[in-house]
């Protein structure tokens, strides 16, 4: 009896009211073999649609640009390996992958800025 009055007091003291159910609730938690029709029907579903592998390549460790941010990766986001898709517009982070654009493009003011701006969303 002590412990459901100071389970009572921790409840007033924290000002935590208990929790009532509905009546509705109450009805389907009773009989829930109601709807179990309803959710059994099986769904259709459409053919499989094929999604277009995207083509990665490795960036060329060899270029400066690509050697300063393999070591900044290296150092800030070991986590992370980058790839270049010559389809992509923008820097982007996909499942530990970094995915960019060109060496080129990627040299770009813009797109050095889109390009720290998505590491640092990763950190």
């Amino acid at each position: 009896m002590n412990s459901l009055s100071s389970k009572q007091q921790l409840l007033q003291l924290l000002q935590i009211q208990p929790l009532e159910l509905h009546q509705v609730f109450s009805a389907m938690a009773k009989k829930p073999e109601l709807d179990i029709a309803v959710l059994a029907e099986p769904e259709v579903i459409g053919p499989a649609v094929s999604v277009p592998a995207e083509s990665y390549a490795e960036p060329d460790p060899e270029l400066s640009f690509a050697k300063d941010l393999l070591r900044a990766m290296h150092e800030y986001q070991p986590q992370l390996q980058w790839r270049l898709n010559p389809a992509c517009t923008e820097p982007k982070v996909q499942n530990g992958l970094l995915v960019t654009p060109s060496i080129e493009l990627l040299q770009s003011a813009q797109q050095k800025k889109l390009l720290w701006l998505c590491l640092q969303q990763e950190s």
